[in-house]
């Protein structure tokens, strides 16, 4: 080969590869710009707390241990509490007044509060995830730390549960046991269902000298139809313990569409006609 037309090839190449850049720079200049759809951005949350943890951090013997949430509606539209779900349910978290909707700028609160009886002592940690809409549905956690001390007065269990499917009567017995030493007493202990018959058994002294006080609930057979929600409530000779209230589950046989709170009516099916 002719060493002059290889060197003739060589520049050739060189200088094409040299103007590709510039030609697409041409290019791209003569093309006009179109612009391209833009993806929405995320969306803002319209509840704001002041604070999102309550910590009590160690605190002294309490009947119940309660912290307070305020909150505000930071958006442009109404809002709506849709509900408060808690980690436990010894929360039992409420709104302020009962109160679901607030307006742009209006400020609510909710509390929670925890029976120190029914807690075993140490670090405790609950959430309350909170549901709302503005009209779009939201979520935000708000926490609450404890830490209990060495127990001193315990019910166990904390909460009861009867699954009534047949007719045969139930019964369970709920334990109030005073561990400083000393004779707590029982004096008085109701449901708020009418049908739950309430005992209260005489004391007895354990092993180690601790006062337990056994209470004991008898639920009938024939109980009404759906699941009933009450509570328990023991009043004792304790200052500090003066009443404590535990919850109580009955479901029946057969279950509404709607939930049936102790002592509210809920219609039951029709009774035959006689001819």
């Amino acid at each position: 080969m002719d060493p002059t037309a290889s060197t003739k090839r060589q520049r050739y190449l060189l200088g094409c590869t040299v103007l590709i850049p510039v030609v697409w720079s041409a290019l791209a200049a003569a093309r006009p710009a179109v612009p391209g759809p833009v993806p929405p951005g995320p969306g803002t949350d319209s509840l704001a707390f002041d604070q999102y943890l309550v910590n009590l951090r160690d605190v002294g013997l309490q009947p119940v241990l309660e912290a307070t949430y305020r909150f505000v509606n930071m958006g442009d539209e109404p809002l709506t509490i849709t509900k408060l779900d808690p980690s436990c349910g010894c929360l039992s978290p409420k709104l302020a007044g009962g109160k679901k909707t607030y307006l742009p700028g209006e400020v609510g609160y909710f509390g929670i509060g925890v029976a120190a009886a029914n807690e075993a002592p140490g670090p405790h940690a609950y959430t309350v995830k909170v549901h709302y809409t503005n009209p779009e549905p939201h979520e935000a956690t708000v926490r609450f730390k404890l830490g209990l001390p060495e127990r001193k007065v315990t019910v166990e269990p904390p909460e009861l549960a009867f699954f009534q499917y047949s007719e045969t009567p139930s019964e369970a017995t709920v334990s109030i046991t005073d561990y400083r030493g000393g004779k707590i007493g029982v004096t008085r202990a109701t449901s708020t269902a009418d049908f739950i018959e309430v005992e209260i058994q005489e004391p007895v002294i354990g092993e180690h000298g601790n006062t337990r006080v056994p209470i004991v609930l008898h639920v009938p057979g024939v109980v009404p139809p759906g699941r009933t929600i009450s509570t328990l409530a023991i009043e004792t000779t304790d200052p500090e313990f003066k009443t404590i209230r535990i919850p109580v589950l009955v479901d029946g046989p057969s279950r509404p569409s709607r939930v049936r709170q102790a002592g509210a009516e809920v219609p039951g099916p029709p009774l035959p006609q006689t001819p």
